[in-house]
């Protein structure tokens, strides 16, 4: 029997959970977690027909598990349901793309410039407005051939500890060179590393409602990971979304798979985000800190996938011990933007109202540029502001050389 199978019952309709909800903050008709979750859970259980469009404007946040008194995984509840619903054919060819970014990102990368030039037109952008609702504001990230691979042996020997850098369809497809960063940055610090031939972490296909193709990115990955983990590394991942999402032993989705779900929850218990792991190296006195003053005044965003791992702020101290580093924390909720949430033109104006109090935070604040380890949390803040955003992995590495941003 499934965890929430008992935890449904400790719902006590307090409401909380609402007022940790961003979309409930902005949009004076959503109906909240709480109903959409628990209240129609009972519901569904009994087999009433209770699909709802509202479904789909879950940001997948997980703040209301988070915030909830008594442990309800609202969240998962509510993704459960989504998964069944059922959507127009317009949005669900869309939403069926958005799920799979990993064949999105093979495709668009058999000829990058093309694919760059492409969705970058404005009559291409209209195309996918009529066709599949996709917002034509929305500016996609740039494609490049993905060339992100190991280290040579020789930098991975010797005493060094040995981690497996879990990269995401991001990095992998869009920013190999964010990702090389993270080798340099990671080996800089006394670890060996190996990249990770995984798929997608499945965090985009849960959002869009496609449980099947999550599962089996679940199963892919664990297949991927486990001899790594037997073999006594640590996963490593730089995506909030894909450390969450291996953390959570892939969001409970192989749990009627004994085999598989032992292996995921393994590995989750092995996995750590980049500054999680640096962190510890500076509690242990075993940080690289032969830093370069730096002149630069950031503000700082944490993601709601990093909220939900538990872990603090590990990029905000990290980044406050560089010299001549001012790092404020803007604590100002959810971005909005949520993965694909933001690029589908019913949500929008949703995406961005959610994400306006945030924006007006940094431009109170005034930073040279922000810093943030969520890829799409750094679209929405560029989008919504003037200002540059970058991942705090990048900070650290150019202090070391001294080298301007």
């Amino acid at each position: 029997m499934r965890p929430d199978d008992f935890a449904i019952d400790n719902c006590l309709k307090c409401a909380v959970c609402n007022d940790a909800c961003p979309v409930f903050g902005v949009h004076p008709r959503y109906p909240g977690p709480k109903h959409l979750g628990p209240e129609l859970e009972r519901l569904r259980r009994e087999g009433v027909a209770t699909d709802t469009e509202w479904l789909e404007y879950c940001l997948g946040c997980h703040r209301c598990d988070l915030a909830c008194p008594h442990q309800v995984s609202v969240s998962e509840m509510i993704a459960r349901a989504k998964a069944k619903h059922r959507k127009p054919l317009a949005r669900s060819l869309r939403d069926w793309w958005f799920a799979r970014p990993g064949l999105l990102g093979m495709l668009a990368t058999i000829l990058p410039a093309l694919s760059n030039f492409a969705l970058s037109m404005r009559p291409a952008r209209f195309l996918m407005s009529r066709l599949m609702r996709i917002a034509p504001r929305r500016k996609f990230p740039a494609y490049t051939r993905p060339n992100l691979h190991s280290p040579a042996k020789e930098t991975t020997s010797g005493d060094r500890m040995r981690v497996v850098f879990f990269p995401g369809c991001f990095i992998r497809f869009n920013r190999p060179e964010l990702g090389r960063k993270v080798i340099d940055l990671l080996e800089r610090n006394g670890f060996a590393v190996e990249v990770a031939r995984t798929d997608c972490c499945g965090v985009p296909a849960t959002a869009n409602g496609d449980e099947a193709k999550a599962r089996s990115l679940a199963r892919a990955n664990v297949r991927s990971l486990i001899d790594h983990v037997n073999a006594g590394m640590r996963v490593v991942t730089a995506c909030s979304s894909c450390g969450f999402m291996l953390k959570t032993g892939f969001g409970g989705l192989l749990d009627d798979d004994k085999e598989f779900a032992d292996a995921a929850r393994q590995i989750g218990a092995s996995t750590l985000d980049i500054g999680e792991l640096l962190m510890a190296q500076s509690d242990a006195g075993k940080l690289n800190t032969t830093f370069q003053p730096t002149n630069l005044r950031l503000a700082y965003h944490a993601p709601c996938h990093q909220k939900a791992q538990g872990i603090g702020r590990p990029w905000y101290h990290l980044l406050g011990k560089i010299p001549g580093v001012a790092i404020e924390d803007i604590d100002a909720g959810c971005c909005g933007m949520s993965g694909t949430y933001g690029f589908k033109q019913e949500k929008y104006n949703v995406s961005m109202a959610i994400g306006q109090q945030l924006f007006d935070r940094i431009s109170a604040s005034q930073p040279q540029m922000v810093a943030t380890e969520c890829a799409t949390c750094q679209m929405q803040i560029e989008h919504g502001t003037t200002f540059k955003a970058i991942h705090p992995v990048e900070v650290m590495l150019q202090a070391y050389d001294g080298r301007p941003l």
